[in-house]
């Protein structure tokens, strides 16, 4: 299982809000959700390339996050934080039609955070199997709550053959002990209609026909953001042919590029200076299933609100890999 280690930057910067630290815990674990499913996808060059599910059969996957936030504030100074997560998921697959529709539950089984954020204090850290006493103090009783909500968190997917979600469902207790995790208008990122979207949007449907060797497949996503309006990704993948090792092994490599289409009522001025995402897959042909995957995602921002103008740079490093089974992992 990976572990992560955040070191906490050696040069000054002022403490962040703790309103901004937890903003940034939301946005991790609502992408926690979506990411389970968003990393998926390829193609093959002797047939078209399916998901391949069991009644009864359990997939499980470990997923590491790791995001670095630097804020350049008007004055000059410099501010950000630094936070890891490594979660460990399953679907449990119910059921699976003629047509090669599969009903699986997702479930969150655990949770490891690590966030540096404030020089000079120590890091908050939390792990949802400890049975050591929870962190505190004033950040702590913020995220805290977040955390345990997200462990042990289920959802219902509707996917089929191609990787296409058809349905979402998440039980409405699920959803408001999530937004209870936080104060003020943070909870909005926790209603059930945007996390029905955030799942649904982010899963890639494979192509229908099977692609050659450096043929290439778009897929878009959109994801509502709240105060700005519609996040759009446009992703270009290419499939690169089988791995030396075990040709049923194929890779796929992913480029993107994302956009905002703005509310007309927005608030805050929003402006993507520079990005860069790219990404690898190595999808299993034979089982039908992603192997391993990481996705290298960096966006500098402009942020325009009430007369100031933030710049925000957000490196983003996501790995996914196919986990064993309890009894079989060493």
């Amino acid at each position: 299982m990976p572990s992560t280690t955040a070191k906490a930057p050696h040069h000054s910067r002022p403490a962040r809000p703790a309103a901004s630290r937890c903003l940034d815990a939301g946005r991790l674990a609502v992408a926690t959700l979506l990411l389970t499913v968003g990393l998926q996808g390829a193609a093959t060059a002797d047939a078209p390339l399916r998901w391949k599910f069991k009644t009864g059969e359990t997939v499980r996957y470990s997923l590491v996050q790791k995001t670095e936030t630097t804020m350049k504030l008007p004055d000059g100074r410099t501010g950000g934080s630094k936070v890891s997560q490594d979660s460990d998921i399953h679907w449990t697959v119910n059921s699976v039609s003629p047509e090669g529709v599969a009903e699986m539950t997702q479930t969150i089984d655990r949770v490891r955070v690590r966030m540096d954020s404030v020089p000079g204090q120590p890091p908050f850290e939390f792990d949802s199997a400890s049975k050591d006493p929870a962190p505190e103090g004033p950040v702590a009783a913020q995220l805290v709550p977040i955390f345990r909500a997200l462990a042990g968190l289920e959802c219902t997917l509707m996917m089929d053959a191609r990787g296409e979600i058809r349905d979402v469902r998440i039980a409405d207790k699920v959803v408001e002990s999530l937004q209870k995790s936080f104060q003020g208008g943070l909870g909005n990122l926790f209603t059930k209609e945007s996390l029905k979207n955030m799942v649904g949007q982010s899963s890639l449907v494979l192509p229908e026909e099977a692609v050659a060797k450096g043929k290439s497949w778009k897929e878009q996503s959109k994801i509502p953001a709240a105060q700005l309006g519609t996040m759009v990704t446009d992703k270009t993948y290419t499939f690169e042919g089988p791995e030396a090792a075990d040709a049923s092994r194929v890779r796929i490599d992913l480029t993107s590029k994302t956009s905002l289409e703005p509310d007309a009522n927005a608030q805050i001025e929003f402006a993507m200076k520079n990005q860069d995402g790219k990404g690898r897959f190595v999808f299993d042909a034979a089982k039908g299933r992603i192997i391993s995957s990481h996705v290298d995602i960096t966006m500098t921002q402009s942020i325009k609100a009430q007369g100031q103008e933030l710049e925000q740079t957000i490196v983003n490093k996501i790995e996914m890999k196919l986990a064993p089974e309890p009894s079989a992992a060493k």
